[in-house]
C-alpha cells in the first residue's frame, strides 16, 4: 500500500470488465493462466492468480499514476531479500515474458504498471491469539528482514511517505479531524515527537525498512508461526528503529498491557539484530506515534471517502491501545525496553551511584543513632504481594481500588510475591529525620503513612530523589514542595506505630516514574530487575563514615605442621623453579584478614600488594556466601539459577551501555584469552595492538600479547600477528608532563603508525588491547586522552578496542568504579579478574550484543566452572561489600592520603622520581640523575620495608617502580605506618648501595 500525500483515497469504479483484462495481462505479459480471486487494496487492482497446476501468484494492477522508480524499489527489495543468505520468506517478482519486472499495460481508467509476485501461505496475524513465543517469533521475522536489508540500497529509497514515522510533523496537521478524547492523547504523542524524538533521529543507524508490518502483512501457518512479510509498498530509508517501532505499535493492540506484550517482541528481534542503547530511547514514542499516524490519516480519509470500510481496519485497535498507553510515563516505558534485552533498565543509575560512591556526595546518615545492626527490613527481600506497574497511579492520582497499603505502597493482596525497593530500619519512635543532603522538596504526603521526597542533583546535574517513609504526619506540616533543604535539616520525626517497633524506609531513586510520594515501597518479584534499577540500594545513606576495621589480635591458628625451611625444601623438589617467590627470605603465611597478613609465629603485616583479595582478606561476608552455596549446589551454566543471572545482571548495571552480554570463567588470563577469541570472531582478522610492557595473562594465547613476557628474558619475541604500540608514560616516555604538550595525542600517533603499517600490508586489526592502567608496566597512569584517540583509531580501521580491568577494576581507582572511566571512553570488550572473587577463582568478559552475536557461530562456548552458583554467590558478596563499605569513597580517600604524603616524601628523597596513580593503584618510580632507573635500590627498599612489617613489590620495565595496590580494606592508620616506614627505608637505602 503505497500512500504518498494527503489526496483522498478515491477508488476509481470498478469496471465489470477488469477481470478479463486482469486475466489477459498474466497470460500475456507473464505467461500465467489460471483462476483470478479480487484481493482488498485500497487504490491498486489486486488479485490472487491460481494456476491448474495449484502455483499461485498475486497479480497487482498499481494505481494509475503509480512511480515506476517505487516499483522498482519494491522489485529491488524483494529480489535482494530471496538472494541474500538465511533471509526470512518473503514474495519474489516474477519477472514478464520480456524480463521487465514492472509493465505498463492499458487500463479503463488509463495506464497502469503490472506486477506478479509469487504467493506466500498463511494467515494474517489478525486472526491468531498473540502468544508470548509468537511475538517474539515476529521480533526475530522483523530483525531478520532489518538484517537482510542491511547495506540495500537504491535511486528510490529516499522518498517520503506519509505514513513513514519521521512525517510526524506533517501529519500533526490533521490532528483537528480526531474526535473525541482521542484528540488530546494524539496532540501529546506529537509534542513529545518534537521534544524528545526528533532530534534524536539523525544520529540514530539509518538503512531501508519493510516500514509497515502490520496485523494484515503477517502471515503465521496453521500452528500461529510467523511465516514472512508481505506488502513491502512502503519500503523506505529510514532509521532502522522505525520498523521495529511500527511492527510494535500493531502487536501491542489488544492487550491490557501493550508495553508488557511488545517487551517479548522486542527480545525477539534482540535476538538476530540487537536494537543500540540509543533506538531503545526512542522505541516507545515512536510506537505511540505511529498510533497516532493511523489514527490521523484514517480520520482524514474517511472523511474523504465514507464508503471505504477499508480505511477503518485498524482504527479501533489503535484506539485502544493509545489510550492505554496513555498512563505510561515514557521514562519507565524506556526503562522496561532496556530491561527486556539486559541493559541496566536507567542508564543514569550509574551517575548517581558514582557520585555516592565515589565520595563526590557525603551524606548526613537520616538518624543520628539507631541505624547499626537495626536494619529489619532489607532491600531486595521478599515481601508481601506487590502491584503491576499499570495499577500505579501517576503523581497526584489516587491509590488503586481494592489495594490495601502495606509498608509504604499500594499492594494488591491477589497478587504474587514482592521485593522490597528500600531499606527499613528500626529506630526510636519520635526520633528525629533530617535531610542527609542539599535537597528540595520534591513531594510530602501528610496523611496515613508521611512520606516526604526529596529531590538531589549530582556533580554533573543528574536529578536523583530519596524518600522517607513512616514520618509522623503532625510533624511534616511545615515541608512545602519546593522548598530548598541543607545536609543536616530537620525533616519530621519518626511515627509511633499501632503495633510493634517504631521503623524508618528509606529509597534512593533515580526515576520517580511521574509517582512522586505514591512512588511503590516493593515491585512484583518478576520485574524486580527493573525496579531495582530504578530504585537503588540506598547504603550509602544509611552508613555513617566508613570505620577502620577492628585489629585482630596477634597470634594465628594451632601451631602450623611445617617449619618454613622444611615447606621451601619441599616446595623445591615438588613445584617448578619457574614458580617464584618474593623476598629473600620467604614468608610463611598462615591467615588473613582485612589488609594483613600474619605469618607462622603470629606475625602481622600490612599487604600493600594483594589486589587479589579486593574487600579485604577472609572477608566473613565473602566467606559466609562461598560457604552457604556450597553446601546447597555447585554445578554449571547449562542449568539455570538465580544467583548466576542476578550477578550478570549486578555486573551490567555497573558498566555503560551497550557493555550487556557477560561470559565468566575462572582467572584474567581466560578473560582475554576468551576477549581475543570475540575480537577474531567479530571482526575476522587476527592482527592485535597491545602496549608495550603489558601483561594480559599466561597463557599462551596471552603471552603472544604480552611484551612484559615475550620481550624478557625466555621469551621468543614478538609474534608476527601481534603489533606493539608505544606505551605512553608521561615520567619516563618519549614524550613528557611538563615538558610536551597534548601527550594523549602524541602518544597516540604511535596507534596510527601500526594500523598504517597494517594497512599497506593489506590486513586490518582485530583488536587494541590496553590495560585501563598499566600494571606491571609500572603502574602508568596515561596522559588524559590517549585511549580516546587510540580507541578512534582502532575503530576507524574495523578494529575493536579491549579494555584489561583485571587489576584496576571494581572500585580501586576510587574516583570511577572502571579504570576506562577515568579516559572517558567505553570500550567494546572489558575483562575483569582478581578482585572479582576476593581470592575466589572468578573472572568475566562483557561485551556489546553485536560481538556476542558474531561468536554464536554453531560452536558451543562451554567453562566447566566458570559462572558456577558459588563463585556467583561470593562475586555477589563481594559487589555488597564493596557497596555497603563504601569501599570505592574509601579508595579514592585514602589514595589522595597516600599520594599527598608520597608527594611529600619526593620533595625530601632525591630517589623518589616520579609519584603517580589513581585511588589504591599507586607507583613510585625510584631514579638517579637524569632519570636512570634505581632497580638496585627499588629492590633494597622492598626489603627494608618489609622489615619492618609492610609489604612491597616492584615492577616496571626495570623494576624500579614500587607498587602499591592493597585490600581495599586499608585504613588511615595503615596508610600513616606505611609512609613512616617508607620513609625510614628511604633514609636507609639512600641513593647509593
Amino acid at each position: 500500500m503505497t500512500r504518498t500525500d494527503l489526496s483522498p483515497a478515491e477508488e476509481t469504479p470498478r469496471d465489470p470488465g477488469e477481470p478479463a483484462l486482469a486475466s489477459g495481462v498474466a497470460r500475456e505479459l507473464f505467461g500465467l493462466e489460471g483462476r483470478l480471486e479480487p484481493l482488498p487494496g485500497e487504490q491498486d487492482r489486486n488479485y490472487r492468480l491460481t494456476t491448474p497446476d495449484g502455483d499461485r501468484y498475486v497479480l497487482k494492477i498499481h494505481a494509475p499514476g503509480a512511480d515506476p522508480v517505487e516499483l522498482d524499489l519494491q522489485d529491488a527489495a524483494l529480489l535482494h531479500l530471496a538472494s541474500a543468505p538465511g533471509a526470512p520468506a518473503a514474495p519474489r517478482p516474477v519477472a514478464a515474458r520480456d524480463g521487465r519486472h514492472t509493465v505498463p499495460v492499458p487500463w479503463p481508467d488509463g495506464t497502469r504498471a503490472a506486477r506478479v509476485l509469487t504467493w506466500m501461505d498463511g494467515r494474517p496475524w489478525a486472526q491468531v491469539r498473540p502468544t508470548e513465543e509468537r511475538l517474539r517469533d515476529l521480533g526475530r521475522h522483523v530483525a531478520a528482514v532489518d538484517l537482510a536489508l542491511r547495506g540495500f540500497t537504491h535511486p528510490g529509497m529516499r522518498r517520503e511517505l506519509l505514513w513513514s514515522l519521521t512525517s510526524a510533523p506533517r501529519v500533526a496537521g490533521l490532528a483537528p479531524l480526531v474526535a473525541g478524547e482521542l484528540r488530546p492523547l494524539v496532540d501529546e504523542v506529537f509534542d513529545r515527537y518534537r521534544a524528545h524524538v526528533a532530534p534524536r533521529l539523525a544520529a540514530l543507524p539509518h538503512q531501508v525498512i519493510h516500514n509497515d508490518a502490520n496485523e494484515l502483512n503477517i502471515l503465521v501457518d496453521d500452528r500461529g508461526a510467523v511465516t514472512g512479510l508481505i506488502d513491502f509498498g512502503d519500503v523506505a530509508w529510514n532509521p532502522r528503529v522505525c520498523g521495529l517501532a511500527i511492527a510494535a505499535a500493531y502487536a501491542a493492540q489488544g492487550h491490557a498491557d501493550p508495553l508488557g506484550a511488545v517487551l517479548p517482541l522486542l527480545a525477539g528481534y534482540d535476538e538476530v539484530t540487537p536494537p543500540r542503547p540509543e533506538e531503545l530511547e526512542v522505541l516507545f514514542d515512536l510506537m505511540r506515534t505511529r498510533l497516532a499516524i493511523s489514527l490521523c490519516l484514517s480520520a482524514h480519509h474517511h472523511a474523504q471517502d465514507p464508503g471505504n470500510a477499508y480505511l477503518l481496519v485498524s482504527r479501533h485497535g489503535m484506539a485502544q491501545a493509545l489510550r492505554r498507553l496513555a498512563g505510561t510515563d515514557p521514562g519507565l516505558a524506556h526503562f522496561r525496553l532496556r530491561d527486556a534485552v539486559g541493559y541496566a533498565p536507567d542508564p543514569r543509575a550509574r551517575a548517581v551511584r558514582r557520585h555516592l560512591d565515589a565520595d563526590e556526595a557525603r551524606p548526613l546518615p537520616p538518624l543520628e543513632e539507631g541505624l547499626e545492626g537495626g536494619v529489619v527490613g532489607a532491600y531486595g527481600d521478599l515481601v508481601a504481594p506487590a502491584p503491576s506497574p499499570d495499577d500505579m497511579e501517576p503523581e497526584g492520582g489516587t491509590e488503586r481500588e481494592g489495594g490495601t497499603e502495606r509498608e509504604g505502597g499500594t499492594e494488591a493482596d491477589e497478587t504474587g510475591p514482592a521485593v522490597r525497593l528500600g531499606v527499613e530500619v528500626a529506630a526510636v519512635a519520635g526520633a528525629p529525620v533530617r535531610c542527609p543532603l542539599p535537597s528540595v522538596v520534591h513531594a510530602v504526603r501528610a496523611e496515613g503513612e508521611g512520606v516526604v521526597v526529596l529531590e538531589h542533583r549530582t556533580g554533573d546535574g543528574e536529578p536523583f530523589w530519596t524518600l522517607y517513609r513512616r514520618l509522623a504526619p503532625a510533624s511534616l506540616t511545615r515541608l512545602r514542595p519546593g522548598t530548598r533543604l541543607p545536609a543536616g535539616a530537620p525533616l519530621g520525626t519518626l511515627a509511633v506505630p499501632a503495633r510493634g517497633a517504631a521503623t524508618l524506609g528509606v529509597q534512593l531513586v533515580t526515576h520517580l516514574a511521574g509517582l512522586g510520594a505514591a512512588f511503590p515501597w516493593a515491585a512484583p518479584a518478576g520485574e524486580a530487575g527493573l525496579w531495582t534499577g530504578v530504585s537503588l540500594h540506598p547504603g550509602a545513606l544509611l552508613h555513617p563514615r566508613p570505620r577502620e576495621r577492628p585489629v585482630p589480635p596477634d597470634g594465628g591458628p594451632a601451631a602450623p605442621r611445617r617449619a618454613a625451611r622444611d615447606l621451601a625444601a619441599r616446595r623445591r623438589v615438588n613445584f617448578s623453579r619457574a614458580l617464584g617467590l618474593s623476598y629473600r627470605e620467604p614468608l610463611h603465611i598462615v591467615r588473613g584478614e582485612g589488609a594483613h597478613l600474619y605469618d607462622a609465629s603470629g606475625r602481622r603485616w600490612l599487604d600493600l600488594v594483594n589486589n587479589v583479595c579486593h574487600v579485604g582478606h577472609c572477608h566473613p561476608r565473602v566467606v559466609e556466601a562461598g560457604h552457604r552455596q556450597a553446601a546447597l549446589l555447585n554445578t554449571n551454566t547449562r542449568y539455570l539459577h538465580e544467583s548466576v543471572v542476578a550477578y550478570a545482571h549486578r555486573l551490567v548495571e555497573l558498566l555503560p551501555d551497550p557493555l550487556r552480554v557477560c561470559f565468566f570463567v575462572n582467572s584474567g588470563s581466560e578473560a582475554n584469552d576468551l576477549a581475543l577469541r570475540l575480537a577474531t570472531a567479530h571482526t575476522g582478522a587476527e592482527d592485535v595492538l597491545v602496549l608495550d610492557h603489558a601483561y594480559h595473562g599466561h597463557l599462551s594465547s596471552q603471552i603472544a600479547l604480552s611484551p612484559y613476557k615475550f620481550d624478557r628474558r625466555g621469551g621468543r619475541g614478538k609474534p608476527r600477528a601481534t603489533h606493539v604500540c608505544e606505551l605512553p608514560d608521561p615520567y619516563r616516555g618519549r614524550l613528557r608532563e611538563g615538558r610536551d604538550r597534548d601527550l594523549g595525542r602524541g602518544y597516540a600517533a604511535s596507534v596510527a603508525e601500526r594500523l598504517a603499517e597494517l594497512g599497506a600490508a593489506g590486513r586490518r586489526p582485530a583488536a587494541f588491547f590496553a590495560e585501563s592502567l598499566q600494571s606491571c608496566g609500572g603502574q602508568i597512569v596515561y596522559p588524559d586522552g590517549y585511549l580516546r584517540e587510540a580507541f578512534a583509531l582502532v575503530r576507524a580501521a574495523g578494529g575493536v578496542c579491549v579494555s584489561d580491568e583485571v587489576q584496576v577494576g571494581l572500585g580501586r581507582v576510587g574516583r570511577h568504579f572502571w579504570g576506562f572511566e577515568t579516559q572517558g571512553v567505553t570500550p567494546d570488550i572489558v575483562t575483569l579478574g582478581k578482585p572479582m572473587g576476593n581470592g575466589h577463582p572468578l573472572a568475566a568478559v562483557v561485551t556489546t550484543p553485536e560481538i556476542a552475536r558474531s561468536f554464536e557461530n554453531g560452536m558451543e562456548y562451554f567453562n566447566t566452572f566458570g559462572g558456577n552458583p558459588v563463585s556467583a554467590e561470593v562475586g555477589l558478596a563481594v559487589l555488597d561489600v564493596i557497596r555497603d563499605e563504601r569501599l570505592q569513597a574509601r579508595a579514592r580517600r585514602l589514595g589522595e592520603r597516600l599520594l599527598g604524603g608520597l608527594r611529600a616524601l619526593q620533595e625530601r628523597h632525591p630517589l623518589v622520581g616520579d609519584v603517580r596513580g589513581e585511588g589504591l593503584f599507586l607507583g613510585v618510580e625510584l631514579s638517579l640523575d637524569d632519570r636512570r632507573p634505581a632497580t638496585a635500590q627499588a629492590a633494597a627498599v622492598k626489603e627494608a620495608v618489609k622489615a619492618r612489617g609492610v609489604l612491597l613489590s616492584t615492577d616496571g620495565p626495570c623494576d624500579n617502580v614500587l607498587k602499591i595496590k592493597p585490600p581495599l580494606a586499608l585504613g588511615e592508620a595503615d596508610c600513616d605506618l606505611f609512609l613512616d616506614v617508607l620513609g625510614d627505608a628511604l633514609d636507609e637505602v639512600g641513593t647509593t648501595l
